[in-house]
């Protein structure tokens, strides 16, 4: 089983024989599982004819043994089944299915995980003839069988999720009817009737998605794990596509605040996550017998519901048992609510953070808007339908939300390939021309697939990117409108989008406004640049002293270089109101982000001592306005599909800093130095951060070479979450006080001479 499950197929097989061989001359049971391996492994060699003769050899040996109502005959026919259906084999595939049905029936009764499997997968062998109403027929009755009090077979109703008696199955069944309901309305001429099956199709989707919630938050065992991280993307993916469908046909103005408040609920709970794993598996202030009793509960409570289930399981189960363990399961959530109140008390931010991952209502997320600003909200499946990932798009600005529904191919993943390795030209074995045209066609054909479709929707200049899969790789400032001429040979004169609008990004709609409300006319910076002197593996960076000096031309502050740059003194640091701004190198972990880090000075300590570690940094709290991640790579990191991308930058905003400048891959020492010392500059003035980042880019470019305008030089930095300003404009102050101290004294003037006028008169 274990060369199966290492892909080693011939290994297995000659296994599997030896296997056989030891079972038939000593007569041990269990033969009829051997040939089910046979006939799993010879089913991944595509091998039809040896697959098919092993799954009967099997049913065979078990119906002569046990008897054609053998209850573990039914799993038999499961897989015979599913791979009878993989080789267009329906008929067939339905005939074993049925089978199953019966045996199941016959040893659990009507109400059972597996006879509602039975039924599950009786409906997707009609989904797959294409016979929708009977796949619908057969997912009520699976949802009738997986829930205690529900026997209603009207497909237009639904049983209450709490009576469930396996989540992940009533989950399954619910996103199956879902689907088979959305089918169905596609073929129905009367408009009333496709918007009676949408509308079912969206109550059941919905209930699915609260499955999802309560799984998320209790304990979740190995398999739902594995069940959300394949499954829950699709199931948001479905839920918005269903309710985009009554929209178009109904054109309700509430709806779409409905589906963009599905499309945010998918982004908030891996937030969610993430910090609640983090907050119990890496923080060094939870006391151990906290986190132990923690493990202990959520481990007794996994165990506890997997007896519950095996017991069900049975022909005969034990109701005494269960009862049993049901009241012990009982206990054991308490137990766990209090154990979840101890952690609040004991990290008071930790509570405050998991709300702030909250999907704001539209209403609020519209008041934090300026007037100016529009948040662009990508949503991509991360699996292809008929060659194609559904991609939805929403628009949400001061006064409006509007989305849009399209698809990307598979040229988007290669584009998107493209973009993030083969924008530094010294990683290319590509001649100059060849790599020019290769970049540039993907730069505009991210134009054209991602920021065309809604550009016309567009009304402000000043956009939030809040990105979903592989776009999290993406610069938008520098997206082609137009390919280059067939004779151009450079960047010289290209229209990127950064000469028309401001981009920021964010990791969910909530998060752009964590806003820090301290004083800003007295903003300082702490800047940590390391010189790597001692370290053989860390490369000087040069161009850090020169901008690390600029930035002190325009703030006050207290530079960390050299051997001060250590993580003790970042540490000593994180709680003050100022800007943080660091320097330095990181390192990516490409296996797992937790462990990438930042590189601090060590000296005369352990190189291991000056990592800081992106867990560590997540775990922290930080009331900076401001984290500049002026390193490689910062922004760069882990892509999990569903999930999104996990980096350094992530961490800073997860700790709370209200908003991260981060670099989406390795960056030029020198012309970092430039944009950073421009943006700082910019910042002084009391620009926004977005607006700040901008101008100091077409600063760059204004006075870049030709060959220097590759985006490779300019667009790896990019403002993530709050734009507001983080310093007083005094230019602007100053201003402001010559004018009212010149119309002070006019009106001054202007008075005494009335006054002496009048005297004068009397």
């Amino acid at each position: 089983i274990i060369e199966f499950e290492l892909g080693k197929y011939d290994k297995a097989i000659n296994l599997f024989k030896k296997s056989a061989e030891i079972k038939a001359k000593h007569k041990i049971g269990g033969l009829a599982l051997v040939y089910l391996n046979y006939a799993k492994t010879y089913e991944k060699q595509n091998n039809f004819k040896e697959a098919n003769f092993f799954y009967s050899k099997s049913i065979n040996t078990f119906t002569s043994e046990y008897g054609e109502s053998y209850y573990r005959l039914a799993e038999v026919y499961f897989d015979y089944g599913l791979f009878l259906r993989s080789k267009n084999k329906n008929v067939e595939a339905l005939d074993a299915h049925r089978k199953a049905l019966i045996i199941c029936m016959k040893n659990y009764g009507k109400k059972h995980t597996l006879v509602s499997l039975s039924y599950k997968y009786l409906g997707d062998d009609f989904i797959t003839q294409s016979q929708p109403d009977s796949a619908l027929y057969y997912y009520q009755r699976a949802l009738i069988a997986i829930t205690k009090k529900f026997d209603n077979q009207d497909v237009f109703s639904n049983p209450s999720i709490d009576s469930s008696l396996f989540d992940i199955r009533l989950l399954d069944n619910l996103k199956s009817k879902a689907q088979a309901l959305e089918t169905i309305s596609g073929q129905q001429n009367d408009e009333d009737q496709k918007l009676k099956y949408l509308k079912t199709g969206l109550g059941t989707i919905e209930l699915a998605l609260q499955i999802i919630d309560r799984i998320r938050n209790n304990y979740m065992t190995e398999e739902s794990r594995i069940y959300l991280a394949e499954n829950e993307k699709e199931t948001y993916i479905l839920a918005v596509h269903i309710a985009s469908v009554i929209y178009f046909i109904t054109h309700d103005p509430k709806m779409p605040e409905r589906i963009y408040g599905i499309a945010q609920k998918e982004k908030a709970a891996i937030l969610r996550d993430e910090i609640t794993g983090n907050q119990v598996l890496y923080s060094p202030e939870m006391p151990d017998s906290l986190r132990n009793n923690l493990n202990r509960v959520a481990g007794n409570i996994a165990a506890y519901t997997n007896l519950v289930l095996e017991e069900n399981r049975k022909i005969q189960p034990n109701t005494i048992k269960i009862a049993l363990w049901k009241d012990a399961l009982f206990d054991m959530n308490r137990e766990k609510e209090a154990l979840s109140r101890e952690t609040d008390s004991i990290f008071p931010g930790y509570h405050d953070l998991i709300v702030k991952t909250q999907p704001f209502s539209l209403a609020l997320l519209q008041k934090n808007l300026g007037k100016d600003e529009t948040i662009i909200d990508y949503l991509l499946s991360n699996k292809y339908s008929d060659g194609k990932r559904k991609l939805y798009i929403f628009l949400i600005s001061k006064n409006s939300l509007d989305f849009r529904e399209t698809f990307l191919d598979s040229a988007f993943a290669r584009n998107a390939e493209t973009i993030r390795k083969t924008s530094n030209p010294s990683l290319s074995s590509d001649s100059y021309k060849e790599r020019f045209t290769t970049y540039s066609d993907a730069l505009n054909y991210m134009y054209l697939n991602l920021f065309k479709p809604v550009e016309e929707l567009i009304r402000e200049k000043k956009l939030i990117v809040i990105p979903d899969e592989e776009i999290g790789w993406l610069p938008f400032d520098s997206f082609l409108k137009n390919k280059p001429g067939s004779g151009q040979a450079d960047y010289e004169g290209l229209k990127f989008l950064i000469n028309e609008y401001t981009f920021s990004y964010g990791y969910s709609s909530s998060l752009i406004f964590i806003k820090n409300n301290r004083i800003l006319k007295r903003t300082k910076v702490f800047a940590f640049s390391p010189d790597y002197e001692k370290s053989s593996k860390a490369a000087y960076l040069k161009g850090t002293g020169l901008e690390i000096q600029s930035i002190f031309k325009d703030f006050g502050g207290e530079s960390f270089s050299g051997t001060e740059a250590t993580k003790q003194n970042f540490k000593s640091v994180l709680l003050k109101q100022d800007i943080l701004h660091l320097a330095m190198h990181s390192m990516s972990d490409s296996i797992n982000s937790k462990y990438s880090f930042l590189m601090f000075d060590t000296h005369d300590l352990n190189e291991d001592e000056g990592k800081m570690y992106n867990y560590e940094i997540s775990l922290t709290r930080i009331k900076s306005p401001m984290v500049v991640l002026s390193a490689c790579n910062s922004g760069s990191g882990t892509l999990y599909f569903g999930e999104g991308l996990m980096s350094l930058a992530r961490g800073f905003t997860l700790a709370g800093a209200s908003s991260v400048i981060k670099t989406a891959w390795d960056i030029n020492d020198e012309s970092s130095a430039a944009i950073m010392t421009s943006f700082y500059n910019f910042l002084s003035e009391g620009k926004e951060k977005d607006v700040a980042m901008r101008l100091a880019k077409l600063e760059y470019l204004k006075n870049a070479s030709p060959e220097a305008k590759n985006p490779y030089y300019w667009a790896a930095y990019e403002v993530l979450g709050d734009n507001s300003s983080v310093a007083v404009n005094r230019k602007g102050f100053m201003i402001i006080a010559i004018l009212v101290t010149i119309a002070s004294c006019v009106i001054f003037v202007y008075f005494r001479r009335r006054k002496i006028f009048s005297e004068r008169s009397l």
